[in-house]
Parts: structure tokens; C-alpha cells; sequence
């Protein structure tokens, strides 16, 4: 049976992202074909997205390629260590346009080793994010994006994102928050995204981004997930060149995919098996 919109909505795996206009799944709903799409696609013009994003197990890219969808990236392990397939079907096909800036080809011609351990510079602290810090961390996330696909410059949010099960890691200059970045685990999936990695303009170049990676996935390992990923701005060498120096492998592009910076902007997908 065909969900009805409600019903299809109310479902964990379905995710409506209206700042990124994309609606996201999870899963595939039972019985996926036509008639499921075209309700799926009466949801997003409803709420004005125009790209629809689906992670799916082997043995469901058929059923996606039926539908028109192809396939922009992969997670190696995503699914309790089963591959993910990232699948794209563009509503408006004005958005399927990738970014020639994209710097990944030279990124990966690059000779990119592990950064050594060293200690942080003088004057800086590395810290657990807590609650105490959301005021902090919402106005430091609020002076380093004009816009971004959640609303990280809102403390509350921020709470609430550390009661499901996201975990921060934040770099001090004196009392100053200059850099931080998260680890978000999917708890269903025993994965993580490694996300909300940003540094401010003062203090980039110092490598503190690169300190709080290997932090964040010593916690990852404490906690058994078995697949970090993180989504990089196509545009970025800075965090593309951080993501390949600690082993993460590249996945593929996600075109026209987040709101971020300026607008919607292509993301690069990169991968670790723990």
C-alpha cells in the first residue's frame, strides 16, 4: 500500500531539509515505484525542494535507477557496516549542474601524508563542547556563515542537538572560541557525520581543525561506530586537503547539495572504516 504524504512524513528515515531544498531518505519506503514517487515529488514541491536524496543497501539501485535517480556518492559501511549508495533525482534540472571550482581533482593528485601529532600552539585549549557552551558556540558559528544548513547560531538548537547524540569538540584562544567542529552519530546506522568544522578567520592556518579530528574519532571508537563520514564544500581545499590527511577516502560529489556560504554549493563525500 502506498503511504499517504502524512504518513510518509512521520516516518524516521524521511527527512524534509527546506534551507538546502532537498528532502532526504533513509531507507526506501515498502513497495517503491511510480505512484510512490510522484507522491513523493508532490512533497517536495509542497515544500519547495527540488532535489530528493536516497542512501540506499545493495540490491536497491534498480529500483532507483527506474525511477530516474543516479548515483553521486558512496559510504563504505554505513549501514552497520553494509555500503551505502547516494542516489540523486533532480526535480528542476537547472540544479543538476556541478561546480567547475570543484577542488578535487588536485587534491587528489596531491602527495597528502598524516599530520604529525604536535601540541597545540601556545595559548590555545582543546575542550568537550557542553551545554554550558552553546551561548559561545551559537555566536561563533554565527560569525562564520551567512548561511548554513541548520540553524547552528541558535544555543537552543545546539542543546538539543548535544541531547541527540552530537558531540562537539571546541578549540579556545584565551576565553575566545575560535575553532570547533562534531561529531553527529546515527545511532540507528552506527555511523557518524563529522560536520560543523569551522575556524576563525584569525586563527586558520594553525591546524587546529586537523587536532580535533583524531579527538572526535577516538570517541567514535569508544562508542563502536564503525563508519565516520563527513561532506566537504567542493570549493574548500582547506577541509578537503584535512579530510584525505586523516584517512578518509573520497566518495563522490553531491551536486548542488547544501546550503552553505553563499548558497547552495556541491559537497564532496568522504569516508572512514573504523
Amino acid at each position: 500500500m502506498v503511504l499517504s504524504t502524512k504518513a510518509l512524513m512521520e516516518k524516521d528515515y524521511f527527512h524534509v531539509e527546506t534551507i538546502s531544498q532537498r528532502i532526504k531518505l533513509y531507507d526506501l519506503p515498502a513497495e517503491m515505484n511510480e505512484e510512490q514517487m510522484n507522491e513523493l515529488e508532490e512533497i517536495a514541491a509542497d515544500k519547495n525542494c527540488d532535489k530528493v536524496i536516497a542512501y540506499v543497501r545493495a540490491g536497491d539501485e534498480q529500483t532507483l535507477e527506474d525511477l530516474s535517480f543516479h548515483m553521486e556518492a558512496e559510504i563504505k559501511g554505513f549501514f552497520q557496516g553494509e555500503d551505502a549508495k547516494v542516489y540523486a533525482k533532480f526535480l528542476d534540472a537547472e540544479r543538476n549542474q556541478p561546480d567547475p571550482d570543484n577542488v578535487i581533482t588536485q587534491v587528489r593528485e596531491m602527495n597528502i601524508t598524516s599530520p604529525s601529532s604536535k601540541p597545540l600552539p601556545e595559548g590555545y585549549q582543546m575542550v568537550w563542547g557542553t551545554k554550558a557552551h552553546a551561548e559561545d558556540m551559537a555566536a561563533f558559528y554565527s560569525t562564520i556563515f551567512d548561511t548554513y544548513p541548520t540553524p547552528i547560531d541558535d544555543p537552543e538548537y545546539i542543546v538539543q542537538m548535544m541531547d541527540d547524540d552530537v558531540y562537539f569538540s571546541l578549540i579556545y584562544f584565551g576565553d575566545e572560541l575560535v575553532s570547533a567542529c562534531s561529531a553527529d552519530v546515527f545511532t540507528d546506522f552506527n555511523a557518524a557525520e563529522f560536520t560543523d568544522c569551522a575556524t576563525s578567520p584569525d586563527h586558520r592556518g594553525k591546524g587546529l581543525l586537523s587536532r580535533q579530528y583524531p579527538m572526535l574519532e577516538r570517541k567514535m571508537n569508544e562508542l563502536g561506530v564503525q563508519t565516520m563520514f563527513t561532506y566537504t564544500r567542493a570549493i574548500s581545499m582547506g577541509m578537503n586537503i584535512v579530510a584525505a590527511q586523516h584517512g578518509f577516502s573520497f566518495g563522490g560529489c553531491l551536486v548542488q547539495n547544501s546550503m552553505i556560504g553563499t548558497g547552495i554549493e556541491d559537497m564532496n563525500m568522504w569516508y572512514k572504516q573504523l
